[in-house]
Parts: C-alpha cells; sequence; structure tokens
C-alpha cells in the first residue's frame, strides 16, 4: 500500500517517469559537430553540442545531405 500512495502522490505533484522532449525553440536543421551530423537540431541546440563537443559545429535548415561532413571546422565562442 506505501508504494501505491508514494506513485499516487508523485502523480499528483506533477512527477512522471516519463521525460517530456523539450519543445524546438526555432527551426530545425542539419547539425554537423566534431562527431557527427544529425538531423532535427535548432541552431541553438547546434551551439550546445557543438560547445560540448570542443566548438565545432556547422548548422544549416532542412535536413542532412551528402556535402554536410565532420568534423565541423572550429567556431569561436560567443560572447557571454
Amino acid at each position: 500500500m506505501v508504494s501505491r500512495s508514494l506513485l499516487l502522490g508523485a502523480a499528483l505533484a506533477g512527477c512522471s517517469t516519463m521525460s517530456a522532449k523539450p519543445a524546438a525553440t526555432g527551426p530545425v536543421g542539419c547539425c554537423c559537430t566534431f562527431g557527427d551530423c544529425r538531423t532535427n537540431f535548432t541552431h541553438e541546440n547546434c551551439v550546445k553540442e557543438g560547445e560540448f563537443q570542443g566548438w565545432t559545429f556547422t548548422w544549416h535548415p532542412g535536413a542532412c545531405t551528402a556535402s554536410d561532413t565532420y568534423p565541423a571546422p572550429d567556431v569561436k565562442p560567443s560572447a557571454r
């Protein structure tokens, strides 16, 4: 009974065992970083992934094509 009431309490409090996919904050496109090229990245998410992999990224709207390659060139970090 205790575990059932804990689960009910968590559900009422807004907790979930499933993680929600964050909403896109702009157009999605092809993101190439040091390690690979992937589609469905916003520019902002591509910058974050590039920062994680050492400031190497390129991004363009739309799907990745055969001309998209990695490792991407170095991009200087933006001034914060």
